[in-house]
């Protein structure tokens, strides 16, 4: 199945320098959104290590020859352990960082990130970077946020509304650089034709409605027109954080549209 992707990333409105990171790349069947954290203590380095520890494992590990560098889960499948590996050793990366500089202490990361094989996607995330997947019936939201707000939601605490405009929304439970046990969340599943998976930082999801983003998708002419109109929606509503999305798209009929737009 023919693959596209446009990806783009913006400051916002509020923020005064950029901590989001993105990975585009087609060829790999790899796309990753990181969303650093920590503000003045480098959340911009965080996310960094983030995408180019990902990048280079995934490209080391192609072939399943490869010396693993952790524990294998049986559970999951090659390209989940892969994925899995990837952003377990991202965490170490950015807290061997923070050892070598003391004043990023507080810094770190969330992530999401998808690897393509065929029809077939695999879905690995940390934090409340989010993953939908968009076609004709609709939009889904397919991962679940590592959140105070998506724990409260799911135990019927809180409404989704109510999360969305609740002042904890923003408390993640899990993030890549805190150096403790770390709940990467893995899964699997098969894509359509015509179907579009959108990643995303909060800075996307926590100002443009579910609906909107949907809508904006559909009408757009292509992917980079969509990933364009996303974030400027996302400013227009305030734009209070950095704002980054990946739109990948699957036997699209999009012959201009180049494989990466950043």
């Amino acid at each position: 199945m023919r693959v596209r992707a446009a990806g783009l990333t913006d400051v916002g409105c509020v923020r005064k320098g950029n901590e989001d990171n993105l990975l585009v790349d087609v060829k790999l069947g790899l796309f990753v959104v990181a969303d650093g954290l920590g503000g003045h203590a480098a959340g911009e380095v965080a996310s960094e290590i983030v995408v180019n520890q990902m990048h280079h494992f995934m490209s080391q590990t192609v072939e399943q020859d490869r010396t693993w560098p952790m524990n294998y889960d049986m559970a999951l499948s090659f390209n989940g352990n892969r994925l899995r590996a990837a952003l377990l050793l991202a965490d170490q990366a950015i807290v061997e960082d923070i050892q070598q500089h003391p004043e990023r202490e507080s810094m770190g990361s969330t992530a999401v990130a998808c690897l393509v094989d065929g029809e077939r996607i695999t879905l690995a995330h940390v934090g409340d970077s989010r993953a939908y997947l968009l076609n004709d019936s609709g939009i889904r939201q397919i991962t679940r946020d590592h959140s105070w707000v998506a724990e409260q939601v799911a135990s019927g605490i809180l409404t989704p509304e109510e999360a969305r405009k609740h002042p904890f929304r923003n408390v993640i439970t899990q993030a890549l650089g805190n150096g403790g046990d770390l709940n990467v969340a893995i899964q699997e599943m098969e894509v359509k034709k015509l179907d579009r998976l959108l990643l995303c930082s909060d800075g996307l999801s926590g100002m443009v409605p579910d609906s909107d983003i949907h809508s904006t998708v559909q009408k757009a002419k292509n992917l980079e027109e969509a990933a364009e109109s996303l974030v400027k929606q996302a400013k227009n509503n305030g734009g209070e954080d950095n704002i980054t999305v990946i739109i990948i798209g699957f036997d699209a009929n999009e012959e201009h549209l180049p494989d990466i737009t950043t």
